[in-house]
């Protein structure tokens, strides 16, 4: 249960973007649930563009706001709920999530140690772990894995947690950016003297995609992204390597070492969903040149 409010808690915006996810509720009663002060809280869901708006959830609870920004893209989205907030502590995650009641209180902790830009870990889950999809499979070994991402200077909004200062020293997201606009962000926040820190005990859960179909539409949103940063000199063109179409001959092995796969028929899905993301990755990249 949330708890009261001591003086000495920051105020804390969550700002969630959503289009048309059903798992919307899910994430917003989640985020109800936080231990950090209730009366320190507010949740801001940015609507962007959704068939049927789920303005009823600002019924819930009187922490909750709505709004609307009818530009395409999270980015924009998520600029508009910052622009709304007044927090001390901006905190992003997605609308499909499921946030760990310590969620917040945990990242809040590593600011107040001196942390200026908390990245935490992001547990994927498949529908069914006895039974996963390949693509399933491979992202729950493989996605969102901060642990990894963050010493090279990258993290996901999926959760990410900011001080307000620190937000408006680096600046907005890139709202013309579709994909990529949280790479873009922290690389700006590192170059600014803000690093990243990851903070494993700030946790929120999220489903794998669950389809080939659905994994290469992240691919090839993930290249538009990264070809538009070519474009506008962000980031060197690059080439495409003979390694980009080598067949991935570490899978097995990741597979039986991985302790987040469980039984054979998980650790073979996680192959075949290997070797399906190292040629679906060079095909995206080709499509995309």
């Amino acid at each position: 249960m949330p708890s009261a409010a001591p003086t000495s808690a920051p105020t804390v915006d969550v700002v969630v973007p959503v289009k048309d996810d059903p798992r919307l509720e899910a994430c917003v009663r989640a985020l109800l649930a936080q231990d950090h002060p209730a009366g320190k809280l507010r949740i801001l869901v940015a609507d962007n563009g959704s068939r049927h708006p789920r303005t009823d959830l600002a019924g819930l609870d009187p922490r909750i706001e709505f709004l609307s920004e009818p530009r395409p893209g999270s980015y924009a989205a998520r600029n508009a709920a910052v622009a709304r907030a007044s927090g001390d502590v901006l905190a992003f995650t997605d609308s499909d999530t499921l946030p760990d009641p310590s969620w917040v209180s945990a990242a809040v902790r590593a600011l107040d140690a001196g942390a200026r830009v908390v990245a935490g870990r992001v547990r994927v889950y498949p529908r069914d772990a006895r039974r996963p999809h390949p693509v399933e499979a491979f992202e729950v070994v493989n996605a969102f894995r901060q642990d990894r991402t963050v010493p090279r200077g990258f993290a996901v909004t999926a959760n990410l947690v900011v001080p307000r200062e620190v937000f408006d020293a680096v600046g907005p997201f890139d709202d013309g950016l579709l994909s990529g606009g949280d790479a873009q962000w922290c690389a700006r926040a590192v170059a600014a003297g803000y690093p990243l820190t990851y903070v494993p005990d700030a946790v929120v859960r999220h489903p794998a995609r669950e389809s080939y179909a659905e994994a290469w539409k992240k691919l090839c949103r993930v290249q538009e992204g990264r070809q538009r940063r070519v474009r506008d000199g962000e980031q060197p063109p690059g080439a495409l390597t003979a390694k980009a179409f080598a067949p991935p001959v570490g899978a097995l092995a990741r597979a039986v070492r991985a302790p987040e796969l469980s039984g054979a028929r998980s650790r073979a899905a996680y192959v075949v969903g290997a070797f399906y993301m190292r040629y679906g990755r060079a095909a995206a990249a080709l499509k995309h040149r």
